[in-house]
């Protein structure tokens, strides 16, 4: 893994004692030593070269401090809620000391239990919305060649980094943070240090460079996207009632690591300092590669580390590419102009996209479902011990005794147990037992209408949280009307997570344009999984042209799924409307849908002669003639290329290249004339089967 996971800055050559170079190596953008991150001269009399050291510090530090003291009322929620779902559910916010405090005792006797109705709620949303099966694709702007091929490759590009990167993974730790904080970023950076080895090309000579000692190509790595989620602890808005990442002017981004990787990192010494870091059970997330989530006042202390502020500046007049400031305990690790031009028009910005669980108009921190259900949290396990004391109560009981008829000592100590023998004073009534008053029903009722308040409030119903229909419901139309149900009420917090990930797919395809100078290769699958591999460069990428194919899979279980699938093939979708009869790959396609994987694609001969079709249509559309094969289906091969002769692609190809139609029009004429004697031989059989 390259330095730059968590920061996505080039690393410095060396360490000025007044004020660290804002030089950059090229890895993956080619620019020289004396060159800004986007190729442009850096002279030495600009506001990057000049800037004070010492005020840079004082700037940045002074900043973090003013935005921590603006986050605090917003991260003492976010304590609180971590509490409450852990089971520590009696604290309380003290705003004047801007503290978590225990909920004291009114009495010695109360019962203090909790009874955690928040945590399998919240574990019922996590899963739902981890079901979620987002889709990154680029659309098409026009039928011209240029621009369908642009999307096929922006397309398999955004599949390709879904899978490199283990979005799925990420996404599951993104719906952590939003159901405890209601607010996380994710950053999307460019590490040269990534990718696999290339040779090292010449710039003057565009050859691979040679190594003189060994006489081997010198390689260096080809540079990679690398994707971080930042939980809201770990980010400091320019202002909290900026709502949305356009909004500010510039964004912390503060993170706890080691002394020695800012050393290894950096290359400077940082003298370690008190910090504290989440600690939050599953939900325990270091945002990245190393270092862990900062936060004040949270309760695992750690030794030997710094806090990294990153400072993202958005270009003003003063700083026309904006600025980046990396300080550590009062010392400056990097100060320079922003390195990625990842906003709309490839405009330089800031590398981090928002999602939140509730948005709230006007603010940057969303809202969680957490906040809603505490106060129902707290009444119910009021209810509940209250119960508990009264049953308590009623087995053990209490005693009512006459002034000094019996040694009260004695009592207390046994007057519970079994066999016990009560000596009290000749003439003085006998102790008896106090009378219990039978329990109000307004406790039971109150405590079905809380449980009720659970479900309307956290949007989960029974039938997800006890994973059970609901007492009474045996229809399965109920049951799926009712899982819908569930769905609409976690579609704000989906759509939220859906339109981030979109905003995510741009900011790839920005930096992918951004930093790739040599052509790189994708993998392509096509029709029947024919896999096709394609060559681009940063002017084949359409980063203003992403969308969501979503499959949220939300209200669907396998079973559901499964019984849909049956239901088509009822309705006679799936047969062919000639035949009557169900093709081959309506059966392919019938076993992926029933989850039974493609067990009639494997090594399939229909499969082998469409992947061969497939092939000469790609010969065929770069202008060189191909012959068919006497071994060829041709009835398949005719099919597949007049399939490619009706698309748009097609079109924009003939128009282009007039030629092409003629090298198909003969390739397929020669299918048909082969073809032409084996229907002859098979009409002249038909009547002697039918003697």
């Amino acid at each position: 893994m390259g330095i730059l996971d968590a920061l996505g800055i080039g690393k410095k050559r060396e360490q000025s004692p007044e004020l660290p170079s804002p030089e950059w190596e090229g890895g993956g953008m080619g620019a020289s030593a004396q060159e800004g991150p986007m190729g442009a001269q850096m002279p030495r009399d600009d506001p990057y070269a000049t800037a004070s050291a010492k005020e840079m510090i004082d700037f940045v530090e002074k900043e973090f401090e003013r935005r921590q003291k603006e986050r605090v009322p917003f991260e003492l929620q976010w304590r609180l809620n971590i509490a409450f779902i852990e089971g520590n559910q009696y604290v309380q916010i003290n705003e004047v000391a801007q503290t978590l405090d225990r909920v004291p005792e009114e009495f010695w006797w109360e019962e203090r239990e909790v009874f955690n109705h928040i945590a399998p709620n919240i574990e019922a949303r996590q899963a739902r919305l981890g079901k979620m099966r987002p889709v990154l694709k680029a659309r098409a702007g026009s039928s011209e060649k240029s621009d369908i091929r642009a999307t096929k490759v922006s397309t398999q590009l955004l599949s390709s980094i879904q899978h490199d990167q283990k979005i799925r993974d990420k996404l599951h730790e993104v719906i952590r943070w939003l159901e405890v904080t209601g607010t996380v970023c994710i950053k999307s950076i460019w590490n040269p240090d990534a990718g696999p080895l290339v040779p090292q090309i010449d710039p003057e000579t565009g050859e691979p460079m040679i190594n003189p000692e060994t006489g081997q190509p010198v390689l260096i790595r080809e540079g990679d996207l690398e994707v971080v989620v930042c939980p809201a602890p770990e980010i400091f808005p320019d202002s909290p009632f900026s709502q949305k990442i356009a909004d500010n002017r510039s964004i912390i981004h503060a993170k706890i690591y080691p002394v020695d990787t800012i050393k290894e990192i950096w290359g400077v010494s940082v003298t370690p300092e008190e910090t504290k870091a989440v600690r939050l059970q599953a939900l325990m997330t270091g945002g990245g590669f190393i270092g862990k989530t900062y936060s004040t006042g949270m309760n695992e202390s750690l030794k030997r580390a710094a806090i990294v502020k990153e400072y993202h500046e958005r270009p003003s007049k003063k700083y026309p590419q904006g600025r980046q400031i990396v300080v550590a305990n009062h010392q400056l690790l990097y100060f320079g102009p922003l390195p990625y031009r990842i906003d709309k028009d490839g405009e330089l910005g800031l590398p981090f996209t928002k999602m939140g669980c509730v948005e709230r108009p006007g603010l940057f921190w969303g809202r969680t479902i957490v906040e809603r259900l505490i106060p129902i949290q707290r009444r119910y396990n009021a209810l509940r011990n209250r119960k508990a004391e009264y049953l308590a109560a009623c087995a053990v009981g209490g005693w009512v005794i006459e002034e000094n008829s019996v040694d009260l000592s004695d009592l207390e100590a046994n007057g519970g147990s079994r066999n016990y023998i009560c000596q009290y004073r000749a003439g003085t009534q006998p102790p008896r037992r106090a009378d219990n008053a039978p329990l109000p029903p307004a406790f039971e009722t109150e405590e079905q209408t809380l449980l009720t308040e659970f479900s309307i409030l956290s949007g989960v119903s029974e039938m997800s949280r006890q994973s059970m229909a609901p007492p009474g419901v045996k229809s399965g139309v109920a049951m799926s009307l009712a899982l819908e149900q569930d769905e609409t009420r976690l579609a704000d917090t989906a759509n939220n997570i859906e339109e981030g990930l979109i905003e995510c797919g741009s900011q790839w395809l920005r930096l992918l344009k951004q930093f790739v100078k040599m052509p790189r290769l994708v993998r392509v699958a096509g029709k029947d999984n024919v896999v096709d591999v394609l060559d681009w460069t940063a002017s084949d990428l359409k980063p203003e042209d992403v969308i969501m194919d979503s499959f949220s899979a939300l209200s669907e279980s396998p079973t559901q799924r499964r019984q849909m699938v049956f239901d088509l093939l009822g309705m006679g979708l799936f047969h062919n409307p000639d035949t009557g009869a169900i093709d081959r790959p309506a059966r392919t396609r019938i076993m992926e849908m029933l989850q039974f994987l493609d067990w009639e694609g494997v090594d399939d001969d229909d499969q082998l002669h469409s992947a061969k079709a497939e092939r000469e249509n790609r010969q065929l559309a770069s202008g060189a003639p191909v012959m068919p094969v006497h071994y060829d289906s041709h009835f398949l091969h005719i099919k597949r290329h007049n399939e490619f002769r009706l698309s748009t692609e097609y079109e924009a190809l003939i128009t282009q290249m007039p030629q092409v139609e003629q090298i198909f029009e003969a390739h397929v004429m020669t299918h048909m004339q082969a073809l032409a004697p084996l229907m002859m031989q098979q009409e002249e059989e038909k009547p002697q089967e039918q003697k």
